[in-house]
């Protein structure tokens, strides 16, 4: 991945909260093993990818940070962000009162943070694409995330066909999308411009493409 410019220009604090779909992030749903342990373990399809994607189509993605919950430290280059939230009255909780939560946070250099937030407007735009070029309506069927399943990116742009099964091994959804097809549609590279106050950083992020095969825990 190739970052064309980074224009900086003098920092002010700006709100914002990081965010963006994860294609490895946590699900009610597993991976499928298609392995079958045993006889009680259904046979399932195995999954395919990550591929990068065949389509020249010119896509372009533009993200101009408006979010809350981000702060820009102009004496180290820094964003602070909210990383997690934890409960501070478990006690309170037991009893029956509301959950009340504060904001954990961490910092990450302003670079790496808008690297970062390209790579996630850049999925999202290309699953777009796709789900444009296929006729596919629901985003369940066809998403973008980000994977750190990617040989030889620390985090890749992936746009994933999803096919689930209960934990009987009953299909309970399909995309209707051959994994070729998914592929010849994904995009070779989004162009992707992320948006902070006075700086603006533009990538060239490539895109790959995964079909996931899930099983309900």
């Amino acid at each position: 991945m190739n970052r064309r410019n980074v224009l900086a220009a003098a920092g002010t604090a700006l709100p914002a909260v990081l965010g963006g779909c994860l294609a490895d992030g946590s699900t009610s749903a597993q991976a499928a093993d298609s392995s079958g342990d045993s006889d009680d373990t259904p046979s399932l399809p195995e999954g395919k990818g990550p591929v990068r994607g065949q389509s020249d189509a010119d896509v372009t993605a533009r993200e101009v940070e408006d979010r809350d919950h981000i702060t820009y430290v102009p004496e180290n280059d820094t964003i602070q962000y909210v990383a997690a939230w934890r409960h501070t009255n478990h006690e309170e909780v037991e009893a029956g009162e509301k959950p009340k939560r504060e904001a954990v946070y961490d910092t990450i250099s302003f670079d790496e943070w808008a690297e970062r937030r390209c790579v996630f407007a850049a999925a999202r735009a290309a699953a777009d694409h796709v789900r444009s070029e296929l006729d596919v309506a629901e985003s369940r069927s066809i998403s973008g995330g980000v994977s750190s399943r990617v040989e030889g990116e620390e985090s890749a742009a992936v746009v994933e066909s999803v096919e689930a099964y209960d934990r009987d091994g009953n299909l309970v959804h399909e995309t209707g999308v051959e994994f070729e097809a998914l592929v010849a549609a994904t995009p070779k590279t989004v162009t992707a411009t992320y948006v902070f106050g006075d700086r603006e950083t533009r990538l060239d992020v490539p895109i790959y493409a995964r079909h996931v095969v899930l099983q309900q825990s």
